[in-house]
């Protein structure tokens, strides 16, 4: 059986191939109303999936960013990059089933608190 201490020694990994990830970011942009100018986010959903040793850990998060886009001329193809970008955990889940005697343990949202947080942290800035 796996422990609340066993999953928190992944989280240096798992921070770690997310951020190394090809994030789908969305674009943020601001729209003037009655009050001025206001940021409108349209954020992109994002997928991440650990499977090793017997873990499975599932986090779903969103990400957004500023954009620099070249609509480009006769000699320039048009690009876009993001210049800035950040994100957000969504949903997260954690399961470890052990091979040998079949044991399965889930990790209740309680569970997940530090590695959800160490996750957000990353997300902070990504571009």
């Amino acid at each position: 059986m796996k422990s609340i201490e066993d999953l928190k020694k992944l989280i240096p990994t798992i921070v770690g191939q997310i951020i190394r990830e090809d994030h789908n970011v969305g674009k943020c942009h601001y729209e003037q109303d009655e009050d001025g100018w206001n940021p409108c986010s349209e954020y992109e959903p994002n997928y991440f999936t650990f499977e090793k040793d017997g873990w499975l850990i599932e986090v779903t998060y969103e990400c957004c960013g500023e954009w620099d886009i070249d609509h480009g001329d006769y000699w320039t193809p048009p690009s876009s990059e993001p210049t800035k970008a950040w994100g957000a955990v969504t949903e997260l889940s954690a399961i470890h089933c052990d091979d040998c005697t079949g044991e399965e343990t889930e990790f209740e949202d309680n569970d997940l608190i530090g590695l959800w947080e160490a996750i957000d942290i990353a997300l902070e800035n990504i571009a």
